[in-house]
């Protein structure tokens, strides 16, 4: 009882001393900006457009060797990229702090499987040029990608958080279908970034002003271009994969979006948070089975005799997937392959499986 209440304190303290920390930061701030507007805005865009430098690993870094390395200039940026195998391209792109090799662990099982991957690093971030960024640059992006998507056979993405939400975004603006799997994606990115400005005291009319001056510079709305209600404008299938634990987006924004529209696919992992899931091998899996059956690889190009064997050897993993999952992945394949509905309710009935034999 006693270790209770000193916990209590000292959570009551810790809490009062960065509520008068945010109340001095932000009466500062206000001051300075009456002062030097320009000034306040580049201590305000260092603090919170500038993104941190993410550190490669050994793996990571053996992986980029394996590429084959490019630039694009994107708002006469410099932008680094790689691309790895042949065949229908699936784009990887990473969250705010991140990299693209971040999502290193989709790459081999991709391309293995007869797809071309290609990543970028986004502006600001890794190799890519700029001091700053922000949802808008990010976003023309990916949208450099999708208007070139002949020359690119982009047909597939697989982004996680802030790269989540500019996957949205330039899927809306450049009406641009293609079959999404968003991790942990930043829906309501508006209320993100207040609650942010909001949590380190800046006030909201320096906030408003940061973004109207984005705003006008990149030709965005950010109230209008939150992914949120960009969503329902979509018209190919999302899955959105998010964990029940993740501190930094809510889970409850992608249920909540799960409900509203009828496309998006919601599937939950449990205890790997934000980052953690990307590495998860059951999710990566689970990603790269979604991907196999939304878009055709490059094994089935190689012939009618190719192709159907592929297919068997896909339909026994997906029975096999039935049969050992819970409830809900049982429904997510029920929903998912309505051609194997026959096969899945004899497995749930106790029957034998008819195609075990083939």
């Amino acid at each position: 009882m006693t270790e209770n209440v000193f916990n209590s304190k000292d959570i009551s303290t810790n809490v009062r001393v960065n509520n008068i920390r945010q109340t001095i930061f932000g009466v500062l701030l206000e001051r300075l900006w009456r002062i030097a507007p320009g000034f306040s805005k580049k201590i305000v865009k260092r603090l919170f457009f500038a993104p941190a430098r993410y550190a490669t690993s050994p793996l990571e870094e053996d992986c980029l060797k394996n590429s084959r390395a490019f630039e694009i200039y994107v708002n006469n940026a410099r932008i680094k990229c790689w691309k790895w195998g042949r065949g229908p391209t699936v784009l990887l792109a990473h969250g705010w702090n991140g990299r693209g090799i971040q999502l290193y662990r989709f790459i081999q099982p991709l391309t293995e499987a007869g797809y071309a991957v290609l990543t970028f690093d986004g502006p600001g971030h890794g190799e890519s040029e700029g001091k700053t960024s922000s949802y808008f640059e990010y976003s023309d992006v990916i949208r450099y990608f999708f208007r070139f998507a002949e020359d690119y056979q982009i047909k597939g993405a697989i982004a996680h958080s802030f790269g989540a939400a500019a996957v949205i975004n330039a899927m809306v603006k450049e009406n641009y279908d293609l079959e999404a799997v968003l991790i942990a994606s930043a829906l309501k990115l508006n209320q993100v970034l207040a609650d942010t400005f909001n949590a380190y005291g800046v006030p909201d009319f320096i906030f408003r002003d940061l973004i109207k001056e984005y705003e006008e510079r990149f030709g965005y709305n950010l109230r209008a271009d939150d992914p949120i209600k960009l969503l329902a404008r979509i018209r190919s299938g999302i899955l959105i994969v998010h964990d029940t634990e993740d501190e930094t987006i809510s889970y409850g924004d992608s249920v909540s979006a799960s409900r509203i529209c009828g496309r998006i696919l919601l599937h939950t992992t449990h205890g790997l948070g934000h980052k953690r899931i990307l590495y998860d091998h059951h999710t990566v899996d689970f990603v790269i089975k979604r991907i196999s059956r939304k878009i055709k690889p490059q094994a089935f190009q190689h012939g009618l005799n190719a192709g159907e064997e592929n297919t068997m050897e896909s339909t026994q993993q997906l029975l096999e997937d039935y049969r050992a999952g819970d409830f809900e992945k049982r429904l997510y394949l029920f929903l998912e392959c309505p051609e194997l509905r026959a096969d899945f309710i004899e497995i749930d009935l106790g029957k034998p499986d008819s195609r075990a034999a083939v």
